[in-house]
């Protein structure tokens, strides 16, 4: 069936022109200038539907996995959290604050302010390091990076398609067509999606930072959390910066640094009322 349809449009004229006629409207309306960051954002999901699809994702990792629900230690994350989400910018989401019982340094944020975080992180942290990741991934959500991950991953596939097709049809070698598939893969994941997911990580520290100043939580703990961070890894084999989805700390706690006094200026205002 595919060799028949290569065959049927082998010669047609323009099908670069007409690709690219289909798809600039497309990539046009889905760019969106983010108030908070200044950054343009390819984001194709309306916000309804990313809230919906991450209640669904977050029901299910409920699921699947313990959940302390109760006691000290879900109280803590969900006083720090809701503490944040109040002075953030979009305080009226359906915020929710789970703990993992699972022996994992990590937390993270979905769509519609669905959020985790991993036994050992509430463990491990002062009040004002836990505000640290908190603010972060409150920023996550506010900021849509996870719509903007699916959008994006959802073009770039997209455009691979569309470059295995152009290939089959300009060659009538569908072994060039798989090879270009494989290479064009390899392009988006080390060229596009790893560095943009480190923007999205260096935007999540800068607006989660300034967000926990906002809420009466000293600013200097977020570099605290990133020395310990980078502790707790050292000789652990963490991956290269350059083929991680997260920056390095000392990157991270250079920008925070850079923007201190903006965020110990929110911090005075908010405890000084």
């Amino acid at each position: 069936m595919a060799g028949q349809y290569l065959k049927g449009v082998k010669g047609t004229k323009g099908f670069k022109a007409v690709a690219i006629a289909l798809l600039i409207p497309l990539l046009s309306s889905c760019f969106t200038d983010n108030q908070l960051t200044g950054r343009s954002q390819f984001i194709s999901i309306p916000e309804s539907q990313d809230a919906a699809m991450g209640l669904q994702a977050f029901n299910e990792v409920k699921e699947q996995v313990k959940v302390i629900s109760s006691g000290p230690m879900a109280e803590r994350v969900s006083r720090i959290g809701r503490r944040i989400a109040a002075v953030s910018d979009k305080p009226n989401l359906d915020w929710e604050f789970a703990v993992i019982d699972e022996d994992v340094m990590n937390a993270w944020a979905l769509p519609g302010g669905k959020l985790a975080f991993y036994r050992p992180m509430v463990e491990n942290f002062t009040d004002g390091e836990l505000a640290a990741v908190m603010g972060h991934e409150i920023a996550h959500a506010i900021l849509r990076h996870g719509a903007e991950q699916v959008s994006r991953a959802q073009m770039q596939q997209l455009l691979v398609s569309a470059a295995v097709v152009g290939t089959a049809v300009a060659t009538e070698d569908e072994g060039k067509a798989q090879t270009v598939a494989v290479l064009s893969g390899l392009a988006v994941n080390g060229f596009v999606a790893l560095p943009h997911s480190r923007a999205m990580e260096l935007e999540a520290d800068w607006i989660g930072t300034r967000y926990m100043a906002r809420a009466g939580y000293d600013p200097r703990n977020a570099v605290s959390l990133w020395q310990k961070m980078a502790q707790m890894k050292d000789g652990k084999g963490a991956p290269p910066p350059f083929m991680s989805t997260h920056p390095t700390d000392g990157k991270r706690i250079s920008l925070i640094n850079d923007r201190m006094d903006e965020f110990m200026a929110d911090y005075r205002r908010a405890t000084s009322r």
